[in-house]
C-alpha cells in the first residue's frame, strides 16, 4: 500500500515541477513589438467593375424614417385602423394621387394606394394600402396591412412646410 502513495506523491510532484517550469518559462518570454513597413513589391491590379453600383431598391414602408437628411418622425402610432385614424390630427388634408414633394434631395412621389421615394440611386416603395394626408407643416402616412395599422408623422428636415406639385406619380419597380 505505501507503494502506491510513494508513487502517487512522485505524479502530483512531478506535475507541479512541470507547471512551474512552464510558468517561469513564460514569464520569461517578453513580446517585443518592433516598426516594420510591408516589403516592396509590384503593384497590383485592382478589380475594375464594368457597370456603376446599383442602390438600394425595394419595398420599405419605414422609407421616410430612413432617411433623416430629408425627413424626421415626429410620432408613430400602431394598433387597428380605428385606433390610427383617432391618432391622425384632426384637419388633415389628403394628398391626392400624382402629387409630388422635393425635401432635400429627396422625391416623395404619391400613387393611387402607394408611394415611391426616390434619393440618388435609392428607390423604396412604400407599399399599399398607403395615404399621405398635410397636417398643417407635417406630413402623416396612414399605412394598412395585414397586421393592422400605423400612423407615422414627419416634419422636413429643412424646417419648410409641405407642399406638393401636381405631377404623375412614378410606376413601382
Amino acid at each position: 500500500m505505501g507503494r502506491y502513495y510513494l508513487i502517487a506523491t512522485l505524479l502530483v510532484a512531478s506535475a507541479l515541477l512541470v507547471g512551474t517550469a512552464v510558468q517561469w518559462r513564460k514569464a520569461a518570454l517578453e513580446v517585443a513589438s518592433v516598426q516594420s513597413s510591408g516589403t516592396p513589391s509590384a503593384s497590383r491590379p485592382q478589380a475594375q467593375t464594368t457597370y456603376p453600383p446599383r442602390g438600394v431598391r425595394g419595398r420599405a414602408p419605414w422609407a421616410l424614417s430612413a432617411l433623416p437628411e430629408c425627413f424626421v418622425q415626429d410620432s408613430e402610432a400602431r394598433g387597428t385602423a380605428a385606433f390610427v385614424r383617432a391618432h391622425l390630427p384632426s384637419g388633415a388634408q389628403p394628398v391626392p394621387s400624382g402629387s409630388r414633394l422635393v425635401s432635400a434631395d429627396c422625391t416623395l412621389r404619391v400613387g393611387l394606394h402607394s408611394a415611391t421615394v426616390e434619393r440618388g440611386t435609392e428607390f423604396l416603395v412604400i407599399p399599399p394600402q398607403a395615404a399621405f394626408f398635410i397636417v398643417g407643416r407635417r406630413l402623416a402616412l396612414v399605412r394598412r396591412d395585414a397586421a393592422g395599422a400605423e400612423l407615422r408623422i414627419y416634419h422636413r428636415s429643412d424646417g419648410a412646410p409641405v407642399a406638393f406639385a401636381s405631377g404623375v406619380a412614378s410606376p413601382a419597380p
